[in-house]
């Protein structure tokens, strides 16, 4: 076991910043729980304790307010054929709660951060979109799923902005149905429908 830090207070802090570099040299999927740990002089065990896994820390180090792979979670039992609509109700109803507010504001931040926009967008899409993706999907094919994912992604992506940020209206003052009606046939599609070869 490594020798821990004095207190728990900068136990914590010190593991942010050793994941900082480590999930910067080696992304979230190279990085290890051990490496962080080792960079930080803690037991690998502290992540769990302070964070509860290695995306629990990814979370902590972009300060995300919520955990997106934790907000699509209750849609694994989601029809293929209903996920559209009931992946952008998901969305809608975390975007417009507290905590989705302080999410919009934190990726506000991002369109400044080219750096954070990249870790942004390797935690949402690889971690919450493409698993979800792949579990739809009419095709087995991994990359067919991870174009599936970056089209939903896409689509994600342009209704944030015009919503809530650049506040296009009558997109940006509509209720959770009128936006679900139409645009949740585009997410279904990507999800579900032919694609080009």
């Amino acid at each position: 076991m490594i020798g821990r830090r004095r207190g728990a207070s900068t136990t914590r802090e010190d593991l942010i910043a050793a994941a900082r570099v480590e999930f910067a040299e080696h992304g979230i999927d190279g990085a290890t729980t051990r490496r962080i740990a080792a960079r930080a002089g803690v037991d690998p065990a502290m992540i769990a304790h302070h964070f509860g896994s290695k995306d629990g820390l990814w979370q902590a180090v972009l300060d995300l307010p919520l955990d997106p792979v934790q907000v699509i979670a209750p849609l694994r039992d989601v029809p293929p054929d209903e996920a559209g609509r009931a992946l952008l109700a998901t969305l809608l109803a975390t975007w417009d709660s507290p905590k989705g507010t302080a999410l919009l504001a934190v990726l506000r931040s991002a369109l400044r951060n080219p750096a954070f926009a990249a870790q942004a967008r390797e935690f949402v899409v690889h971690r919450a979109i493409l698993p979800f993706a792949r579990r739809v999907a009419p095709e087995p094919d991994a990359a067919r799923a991870a174009e599936r994912a970056s089209l939903v992604a896409s689509q994600i992506g342009g209704l944030v902005l015009a919503r809530y940020v650049l506040r296009i209206e009558p997109l940006a003052s509509a209720d959770h149905a009128w936006v679900i009606d139409r645009i949740g046939p585009t997410l279904q599609h990507y999800l579900t429908g032919p694609l080009p070869d």
